[in-house]
């Protein structure tokens, strides 16, 4: 199965060593596109940025179907992503760790215990796609 995305990007004046547009934009669906840039842009999501959606939206997706298994009654998911960038020893950069904050709400009868929503967030890491792609550190901090 493949998942595609296509990619604009086009020239807005000066284009040199010096500096360049960063702005661009990704289109996933006919009516459905983000503004992106580089990092620290206040006009849209970073590649870093992304990633670490990436991470928390297939680390949700994978947990609320562990829970759905469970018969849980799921209410809210939010999460607060954070990408974190470090220098190899060869002074590349690269994505070191991504901590993910998840915070679930339940509703219904059945409330699962600390121990339980940790043991679905643990299974949730080892099914996820984008966790099971990256080579980097990833934490689920919960609190």
């Amino acid at each position: 199965m493949e998942h595609s995305i296509d990619l604009h990007w086009q020239r807005q004046g000066e284009f040199s060593h010096q500096g360049f547009e960063r702005r661009h934009e990704l289109q996933f669906q006919p009516q459905v596109s983000l503004p992106a840039g580089g990092a620290g842009n206040d006009f849209g999501a970073d590649p870093e940025q992304m990633l670490a959606a990436a991470m928390a939206s297939c680390h949700m997706q994978t947990f609320l179907a562990l829970a759905a298994k469970k018969r849980l009654q799921v209410e809210r998911y939010q999460d607060h992503a954070v990408a974190t960038l470090a220098q190899r020893d060869d002074g590349k950069f690269y994505v070191d760790r991504i901590r993910l904050t998840p915070q679930v709400q339940f509703g219904g009868d059945t409330q699962p215990d600390a121990d339980a929503i940790r043991a679905m967030h643990d299974k949730a890491h080892q099914h996820c796609f984008i966790a099971n792609s990256v080579s980097c550190e990833v934490e689920i901090a919960l609190t």
